[in-house]
């Protein structure tokens, strides 16, 4: 079942994955989850700028200028912010539970496996 959110037809359940995948091992790591999520959104699901403001800390003033701007996507995509921090919250708290199962070497290599790896795909969306 897909919906439209963002403005394309989302399957519900990637922004959820997405948003548990990236907060269960930056917990893991006990790094901050946005300074990944919003590039990995943009560079590796495919979303615009705009339609991850949702899931920014900016998220009221995206909101407050939105009528000021009838022609631009400006105003956030509630569903798509909700998905995301529902995966969140899953992922923040399974990750912090098996942090301590796994060795913090390992934890560090998957978080630099995902850092270079969306980078790359800034860098490189072609080959990807």
């Amino acid at each position: 079942m897909y919906f439209p959110i963002a403005g394309i037809e989302v399957n519900p359940l990637l922004p959820f994955v997405a948003g548990f995948l990236v907060s269960f091992f930056c917990s893991m790591g006990g790094v901050s989850g946005a300074n990944l999520l919003l590039p990995f959104q943009i560079s590796i699901l495919g979303f615009t700028a705009p339609a991850v403001s949702a899931t920014n800390v900016a998220v009221l003033f995206y909101q407050a200028i939105a009528p000021f701007y009838p022609d631009l996507v400006v105003a956030p995509d509630w569903l798509l912010g909700v998905l995301f921090g529902l995966g969140g919250m899953v992922g923040m708290y399974l990750g912090a539970r098996a942090q301590k199962f796994v060795p913090a070497k390992i934890i560090k290599w998957i978080l630099a496996f995902i850092l270079i790896f969306t980078a790359l795909r800034y860098i490189l969306p072609v080959v990807f």
